[in-house]
């Protein structure tokens, strides 16, 4: 089975109009041309913490989809915002002037420029106020 996200968008569709019920196999069915495809979905799916599923296996070695349960995780996936998951998981990052400094300082001396130039161009940072180096990466 190759990985096809608009069946997989599909049984996470499904699920999320269940939300907060469980869909059991007759459920997804629909989605599937064979069972094994459907235990193979929503198997991938349940590592990624996008669905709780209850898969068995059976002694020839195939699986079945007993049910399956869309989690917050699959519901924040589905939203074009990325839902909950994104506000909550904001990292905020602050660098020192110093180190922003640095950054600029190190592309100037890359920068193919004249020597003399380069000199007068790396006397801007070094001399600009920490608040105007915030003001200006913050933009």
């Amino acid at each position: 089975m190759r990985i096809d996200r608009s069946v997989q968008r599909a049984v996470l569709e499904r699920l999320a109009t269940a939300y907060p019920r469980q869909v059991d196999f007759n459920g997804l069915a629909d989605i599937f041309d064979e069972n094994e495809d459907m235990a193979w979905c929503c198997k991938y799916l349940h590592e990624h913490g996008l669905v709780r599923a209850k898969i068995t296996d059976y002694m020839d070695g195939t699986q079945a989809v007993l049910f399956a349960q869309i989690t917050a995780k699959g519901l924040d996936f589905l939203e074009d915002d990325g839902g909950l998951s994104a506000i909550l998981g904001v990292v905020t990052i602050k660098f020192h002037e110093d180190a922003i400094r640095q950054m600029i300082e190190t592309r100037i001396l890359q920068a193919d420029l004249p020597e003399p130039d380069r000199q007068g161009i790396l006397q801007a940072p070094r001399q600009a106020p920490a608040d105007s180096i915030k003001h200006r990466t913050s933009r």
